[in-house]
């Protein structure tokens, strides 16, 4: 396994992008991406996108929307539909606007048409961290992972921050190790949450033997001890998603930083379906 020798003590985030739709889940996403911002003196940039499958569905002759409560279809309009947007995007921009300005954050905004996913994942290329929302404007009670977020997740170049309605990054953080320089950078964001919480830090490294484990955290304990958080460390035997979310739950966890080093693409949708908390990828 290849070492990188930590040398920063703050993490290298500098401009962050927050895909806004105006539901709860985007506002959820917006206030943490702002808590970062402001700490770190970072960008913040607003990207609002008008679904282009939305506004074609709109002008076919049979397409039809139910108003909830009431059982009634009634024929989409396409000029409703655009208003609708307009609308929505500049929520999204007020929204954005007045969480900004009262943490004194740099902020942009702007909003592209197209198809939702590739639109975010083209922005993210552009920022050090993508902030989302695991779902958008959900129609069961139980939110599931949405396409876009589980898109993020996967492929975004990005890092990414992943949150839900009435969830925020709160104590105790909870992070990842191999030694790997995605770790690293992990690790860093993660102890400067933990500052910033004044609570602990909770480092799950992943090693196979009580020497693995040992050398990681000689790996890293001259640097975490300049950080000035309380540090309690875990032994990750194997990187398995029944494993992580157990470890996670016995934790109450706070915040999961997950290196992309520790699972693969495929298996960190099924770790979003068993873990609430809010969950930082970092790339």
């Amino acid at each position: 396994m290849i070492r990188h020798e930590m040398t920063n003590d703050e993490p290298a985030i500098r401009r962050i992008l927050v895909a806004l739709d105006a539901s709860h889940h985007s506002l959820a996403a917006l206030e943490a991406a702002a808590e970062l911002a402001a700490g770190l003196e970072a960008e913040l940039e607003g990207l609002f996108v008008e679904d282009v499958n939305l506004l074609r569905a709109a002008r076919l002759p049979a397409a039809r929307e139910v108003r909830y409560p009431f059982d009634a279809a009634v024929r989409l309009d396409p000029a409703r539909m655009e208003r609708q947007l307009r609308a929505q995007a500049e929520q999204a921009r007020r929204a954005l606007a007045m969480t900004c300005e009262r943490r004194r954050i740099r902020w942009s905004f702007r909003v592209a048409r197209g198809e939702v996913t590739p639109e975010v994942l083209e922005a993210a290329l552009e920022a050090d961290l993508l902030s989302l929302g695991r779902t958008s404007r959900p129609l069961i009670r139980q939110a599931r992972l949405g396409s876009t977020a589980r898109a993020a997740a996967e492929r975004a170049s990005s890092s990414v921050l992943l949150l839900q309605r009435d969830a925020d990054i709160g104590p105790p953080v909870l992070a990842t190790y191999d030694g790997s320089l995605p770790a690293r950078k992990g690790l860093a964001l993660a102890a400067y949450l933990a500052r910033r919480e004044d609570d602990y830090l909770v480092v799950l490294n992943l090693a196979a033997t009580v020497e693995e484990e040992q050398r990681l955290q000689a790996d890293t304990a001259a640097w975490l001890r300049r950080q000035e958080v309380l540090i309690r460390f875990r032994r990750l035997v194997e990187a398995g998603v029944e494993r992580l979310a157990q470890l996670v739950r016995s934790e109450g966890g706070g915040v999961l930083v997950l290196s992309s080093t520790i699972l693969p693409a495929e298996k960190i949708r099924s770790l979003l379906d068993e873990v609430d908390c809010p969950l930082l990828l970092v790339r």
